[in-house]
């Protein structure tokens, strides 16, 4: 086995348990709210386990997008034969290749990424805006890794 399929590998298993560990976060923090509402956050942000879940979820949603965007996305399209480029570039390709349906989409994943990575958001409405779009931004993470991970075995990478 060539080292680029063999690190497409490794790198493929490490996306499935961050998607696994995403999704898992995603149960204990949101606990089924559809719709997220100040107090909720507020009732969260008062005890050291919301705090906490609201730490890990914002590092899990962070991981899998980096690990998708800057390590499976360039080694897949290295593999499948299409030329590797920007981040930007990257993600046009998969969206051609029908692994991500909006680069656009992928490209606000990423500065939501930075935003609740790097910034203490006071304002709870912002915050809770913030984490209601990484929600929703976490079902388009989980089902890129595994439009990757079809599209591998389609063509017989995995």
């Amino acid at each position: 086995m060539n080292y680029d399929k063999q690190r497409f590998l490794q790198v493929m298993q490490l996306v499935e348990k961050e998607t696994m560990h995403l999704e898992q976060i995603i149960q204990r923090f949101f606990e089924g709210h559809d719709s997220l509402t100040p107090e909720w956050l507020q009732e969260k942000l008062e005890t050291a386990t919301g705090i906490d879940q609201l730490e890990s979820f914002s590092a899990k949603f962070s991981r899998l997008q980096d690990t998708l965007g800057d390590k499976l996305l360039p080694l897949f399209l290295k593999l499948s034969a299409e030329p590797i480029g920007t981040a930007i570039e990257n993600l046009n390709r998969a969206e051609r290749l029908g692994l991500i349906t909006d680069t656009g989409q992928w490209l606000g994943a990423r500065q939501l990424r930075n935003f609740l990575v790097h910034e203490y958001i006071d304002d709870l409405t912002i915050l809770l805006e913030s984490l209601d779009q990484a929600r929703i931004m976490s079902a388009v993470l989980i089902n890129t890794a595994n439009a990757i991970k079809q599209y591998a075995c389609k063509i017989g990478i995995r």
